[in-house]
């Protein structure tokens, strides 16, 4: 064998021994109370619970089996995530890595952003989500008792300085059915073709900026606040909105709403606007 060729062999043979002792040796343990305690650090409220990880090539780490809790209540499970380190930030005071996982059905990816360079720590994360089945979601299932099912997709960013964070997010919920836990305006359930939100998450108040909901029994668009973990406390829901029913729910719908009031509308054309006020657990429900 020409001493060129042995070279080559002995450097494939070398590279090809320390990846299989860097795969089966990886300290996945380590790693899993690494991350939990990064996360928890940052974040008391927030726990999550990881199966196992892994290393993967380009260089970085696979954590399969991700749960993420608040205060020791589910919110998402990920099949899981793939995480690749910018390797020149680890020269820079502002980190950067990039993320890939797979969730419900769907995948989310991204990039996240670590700036050290003030005493106030900025992080920042956006990302992309497509294909998720909400009716999976845990976090969903807990904040209201009606079903929802349908395909999540849209962008969102996660910003942070310091103590304060913020979320923002352009979702679309594509083949969205709604089967309400008691019937609404005489319907046990709704569906929607697709449902796009503008959406802000700030110190616990989400405010939807906008949101428009096009079925085929009818339309709805939707604005307001709502005040998250208030528990019992007064309008927690502040809520304004107009539904514009297609022909044939209009009948549907003089059942249970006055008929003074839909005495001059006309199917497709004229809207009903609402107000939703009370609390998350008893929303108060009223016409205009």
């Amino acid at each position: 064998m020409k001493p060129q060729k042995k070279t080559l062999s002995y450097i494939a043979y070398i590279i090809g021994l320390t990846v299989f002792f860097l795969y089966y040796l990886f300290p996945s343990d380590a790693v899993k109370g690494y991350v939990a305690y990064r996360v928890s650090r940052e974040n008391p409220d927030i726990s999550v619970t990881i199966d196992h990880v892994s290393p993967v090539l380009p260089p970085g780490i696979k954590l399969h089996g991700v749960g993420i809790a608040h205060d020791n209540k589910a919110l998402i499970d990920l099949d899981n995530v793939k995480i690749t380190p910018g390797l020149l930030s680890f020269f820079s005071s502002t980190k950067t890595a990039r993320f890939k996982g797979r969730v419900k059905a769907g995948s989310v990816h991204g990039r996240g952003q670590v700036d050290l360079r003030s005493d106030q720590r900025t992080e920042k994360i956006e990302g992309t989500i497509s294909g998720v089945q909400v009716q999976g979601i845990a976090a969903l299932k807990r904040l209201t008792a009606h079903k929802i099912s349908g395909n999540l997709g849209g962008d969102f960013m996660i910003a942070s300085t310091g103590p304060n964070r913020s979320m923002t997010g352009n979702l679309t919920l594509s083949d969205c059915r709604i089967d309400f836990d008691q019937p609404v305006i005489g319907q046990s359930s709704l569906g929607f073709r697709k449902i796009d939100a503008d959406l802000v998450l700030n110190n616990g108040n989400l405010a939807i900026k906008k949101c428009s909901a096009r079925g085929n029994q009818l339309d709805a668009d939707i604005s307001g606040t709502i005040a998250m973990n208030t528990g019992s406390r007064r309008n927690a829901l502040n809520l304004n909105g107009s539904v514009t029913p297609h022909h044939g729910f209009l009948a549907k719908m003089e059942k249970s709403i006055p008929a003074d009031l839909l005495r001059h509308k006309k199917a497709g054309k004229t809207s009903i606007s609402f107000k939703v006020g009370g609390t998350l657990e008893t929303p108060d429900f009223r016409l205009n």
